[in-house]
């Protein structure tokens, strides 16, 4: 999880980071015994305040990025800090396993990205080619907003010529409670080709500071759409991207 910057800025700016090592000698020794914890367990990860006690429940086989950022922010909360916008509007949300897919026939995936990208739920965007259609694949939390309002504001912004679904169960929701009817099976691996990177988020492609910055794929969805939509950049940076970015 320390390969994502922005569980690296979260933990460096929030705490005083400390890794310590098990079957070692020494300081790392005196460390796992003072806090009971046996050479031989999985990763722990434990958020102490300045008395050594813990501010949550310590936990082991926390792999994921999605774990650490969930436990950063607990950490936080637990301690009357702020969370990072950063982590729970964007890390958090984008990580999270239980986020769910479609994706839309339109005439343009340009404009599709942009359009579709600005809807709050919309986690990420991908423009490719599917059924001989351009298509936006759009990740969404089905928490924030519902598959239908997600096909309502497609058809709204013209950009739902046909829908495709990774169920048969949600196939079936969109032709019970929606007019309709091109609403077909999707999936990655049968028929689905990715646009080139020349093609995806055109809006901001150009922007050669943002490439520097190292955004999550909902980062990029988000500042793509703000070009239209008319969001704040720094709605959607963490603070050294945002200084890195107004260099």
């Amino acid at each position: 999880m320390l390969v994502q910057p922005l569980i690296v800025e979260a933990l460096e700016d929030n705490f005083v980071p400390m890794a310590v090592y098990n079957n070692v000698g020494g300081k790392d020794k005196q460390i796992l015994q003072r806090f009971k914890e046996p050479a031989w367990n999985f990763q722990v990860m434990r958020f102490l305040d300045s008395d050594l006690e813990d501010v949550i429940p310590r936990r082991d086989r926390v792999w994921g990025i999605h774990g650490t950022a969930v436990r950063i922010a607990q950490a936080l909360e637990a301690a009357d800090h702020q969370v990072p916008a950063y982590l729970e509007s964007v890390l958090i949300p984008e990580t999270s396993p239980d986020n769910k897919i479609v994706a839309f026939a339109m005439y343009c995936f340009w404009t599709g990205e942009a359009k579709l990208g600005s809807l709050d739920g919309v986690i990420a965007t991908e423009a490719g080619f599917f059924d001989g259609h351009e298509v936006v694949v759009v990740k969404y939390d089905e928490n924030k907003i519902s598959l239908i309002d997600l096909v309502g504001a497609a058809e709204e912004f013209d950009c739902a010529s046909a829908v495709y679904l990774p169920t048969a169960e949600d196939q079936q929701i969109v032709k019970d409670k929606t007019r309709l009817r091109n609403v077909k099976r999707f999936s990655f691996k049968n028929g689905y080709r990715r646009a080139p990177q020349s093609d995806q988020k055109k809006q901001v492609s150009r922007i050669e500071k943002l490439g520097e910055l190292g955004l999550t794929p909902m980062q990029w969805t988000k500042l793509n759409s703000a070009r239209v939509s008319g969001d704040q950049v720094s709605d959607w940076l963490s603070p050294r991207q945002l200084r890195q970015f107004e260099k």
